[in-house]
């Protein structure tokens, strides 16, 4: 049964999600030194390899007129990290995460959530919107 990862990253924080391949759930942030992408792809690692994770979906954030920019330069130094720890198959997929950000702000601003609770969840469901996309990609292709 495939079992599903999600990764928002940023400089300083990748938000979690996973999912069986019906539901996304949140799993919380990982928070790491800027830019320390040693350590926090090594924690990643250990997260595939303990939860058996068959796909890791990574958002990936392209410019508004579809370039590649620093960030998405900055996801292709982690898994560059990553895919060097790796010791098992894992399949790997780039989502286009323009506006997750701002979604998930949104989402989270109409449930009237804090400043405080909106700041500690966003990458999170940044990460849960990525594997959502992603699930229903999956299932538009089967159609």
């Amino acid at each position: 049964m495939a079992f599903y990862l999600a990764l928002d990253i940023g400089t300083k924080t990748i938000g979690l999600a996973s999912s069986h391949g019906v539901i996304a759930s949140g799993r919380g942030t990982y928070y790491f030194d800027e830019q320390d992408f040693s350590k926090a792809a090594n924690d990643i690692y250990q997260i595939i390899v303990a939860e058996k994770v068959t796909d890791l979906i990574v958002g990936y954030p392209k410019n508004m007129n579809n370039t590649i920019g620093p960030r998405a330069v900055m996801v292709d130094d982690f898994l560059a990290i990553l895919k060097s720890l790796l010791r098992v198959t894992i399949n790997i997929h780039l989502v286009d995460e323009r506006l997750t950000t701002r979604l998930s702000n949104q989402i989270m601003l109409e449930a009237n959530l804090s400043r405080q609770k909106r700041k500690t969840k966003k990458d999170s469901l940044a990460a849960q919107l990525i594997l959502e996309t992603f699930l229903q990609q999956q299932e538009n292709i089967k159609r």
